[in-house]
Order: structure tokens, then C-alpha cells, then sequence
């Protein structure tokens, strides 16, 4: 039991370290990681609902509006209605959203291949198949 909890801890503490350091790498080239993950999306799919950036970005449809309305304003991306249900907003990536993304994407991928050489092409392959086996024992629904 003793052994369970420490790995809890260990596992919060280890999530909330790596985020909180590749969150602010993004904020150090001037992007909120939000804002980084809704443009990566728009990057490979071009167009999207409001909807799925925040699935996308994990945050709230009341900061949603937030941050795509600053994406606007920084000439990042456009906002359309659908043609189908005008009460569908979708949000497209413009040229210098993806020139934007570009840049900060080359260097946030920098920084995460530096984070991650302390572990050799074998360690990480084990630690993904590790944790996605312990992700799948906890989406099977077990107590």
C-alpha cells in the first residue's frame, strides 16, 4: 500500500513538473501553451470548431472564446460561421498562424529532445509501453 502511494506522488509530482517546464518554454518564446495546442491542431487539419480546440487545448468553453479571440487579434487564425448551422463557429489557421507556430514549434521541439536525453531510445520505447498499459487498466474502468 505504502508502495502505491509513492508512486502516486511520484507520478503527480513528475506530471506537474514536466508540464509546468514545457509550459513555460512556450511562454518564454511568447505562446501560451493553449494557444500552442490549438494551433497545432489547425496546423494539421487546416479548420475546426471552437469545440474541439478546447478538447484540444484542455480548457473550458468560457476561456475558449478567450484565447481564439486573441488569436485573432495576433493575426494567428480567422473565425467563420459553418455554412450548414450558423451557430457553429469554426476557426481557421492564417499564413502567420502557421509561420508563428513553425517558429516556436522548432524550438519547443528542441527543448523537449533536451528534457528528454537523459533516457536512451530503449528506455523511452519501455516507458511508453509502460504507461500507455497502465492508461489502458484505467480507461477499462477498474477500481
Amino acid at each position: 500500500m505504502e508502495l502505491d502511494i509513492k508512486l502516486m506522488v511520484v507520478f503527480s509530482k513528475l506530471s506537474y513538473q514536466f508540464m509546468d517546464k514545457l509550459s513555460k518554454d512556450l511562454e518564454s518564446n511568447g505562446m501560451p501553451s493553449s494557444t500552442y495546442a490549438m494551433l497545432a491542431h489547425l496546423n494539421q487539419v487546416g479548420k475546426s470548431k471552437t469545440q474541439k480546440l478546447g478538447e484540444v487545448a484542455l480548457i473550458t468553453s468560457g476561456t475558449i472564446t478567450h484565447v481564439v479571440n486573441k488569436m485573432i487579434l495576433n493575426g494567428y487564425v480567422i473565425k467563420t460561421k459553418a455554412v450548414d448551422d450558423k451557430r457553429i463557429s469554426l476557426v481557421q489557421i492564417t499564413e502567420l498562424g502557421r509561420l508563428e507556430f513553425s517558429r516556436v514549434n522548432d524550438i519547443h521541439i528542441k527543448y523537449l529532445n533536451n528534457l528528454l536525453s537523459v533516457f536512451s531510445e530503449e528506455e523511452k520505447q519501455e516507458l511508453i509501453k509502460q504507461v500507455k498499459y497502465f492508461g489502458k487498466t484505467l480507461s477499462k474502468g477498474r477500481n
